[in-house]
């Protein structure tokens, strides 16, 4: 492929730019012969928990309250919650203070709550607000614990899983080679958001609508 850049542009007039969506942990079995503790978490098994319990008690229903989980969101079982005459929002609540307690999960935010800024402000809170939209995302934002994921996805056993905002799982290689471009290793943090922004100010263009990062000075020419 960069041939054929080469070729029809010039590699000394093309930006290259490497990086990731996501890394990964490592399988908890794995993890667990290192002395790491690793678990899996299984929704199917909250019904058993004395927190579950007490929702039964409260609202005549337990785990049938909730619908699925596509990580990181919890979806809630609105068919149910209505036929029981409930409210969302209390369910919603509710559901998300009792997985908070659960061993495994290290935050558990309905989205009530996020749409009112009331994330924790700290690293994990801020890293959840930013991968929140109003209008698209689930019900009860769920964190697990580092190295702790749900092992289920549809019936699917799977051995791993991505999406959390530890380091292990956030921490992606940022790449850029070209003519203006100093040779080095940058040691402070930087972003991926950073990208577009870098795009941009070597292109001398405005912003990217939306754009939230900042051009990596030593990808600009001086």
């Amino acid at each position: 492929m960069l041939g054929f850049v080469d070729e029809t542009v010039g590699l000394e007039n093309t930006l290259v730019v490497l990086s990731a969506d996501h890394g990964a942990p490592e399988a908890p079995g794995y993890l667990a012969t290192l002395g790491i503790e690793a678990e899996t978490f299984s929704f199917q098994e909250v019904d058993t928990t004395s927190g579950f319990a007490r929702l039964g008690r409260e609202f005549g229903l337990s785990n049938e309250l909730i619908e699925s989980f596509t990580n990181p969101y919890l979806y809630l079982n609105y068919g149910a919650i209505a036929a029981a005459g409930l409210n969302v929002a209390e369910v919603e609540a509710a559901v998300a203070q009792e997985l908070q307690k659960l061993p495994g999960i290290a935050l558990a935010i309905g989205s009530s709550a996020l749409r009112a800024g009331a994330a924790p402000d700290t690293a994990v809170g801020k890293a959840v607000m930013a991968n929140f939209h109003p209008d698209r995302s689930g019900d009860i934002y769920v964190v697990f614990e580092p190295h702790w994921f749900v092992a289920d996805f549809d019936g699917l056993h799977v051995a791993s899983a991505h999406g959390s905002p530890w380091t292990y799982d956030s921490h992606v290689p940022v790449i850029l080679s070209g003519a203006g471009v100093r040779s080095g290793v940058v040691h402070r943090r930087v972003e991926t958001v950073d990208v577009a922004a870098t795009i941009a100010a070597k292109m001398r263009a405005k912003m990217p609508s939306g754009a939230v990062g900042v051009p990596l000075a030593e990808a600009v020419e001086q």
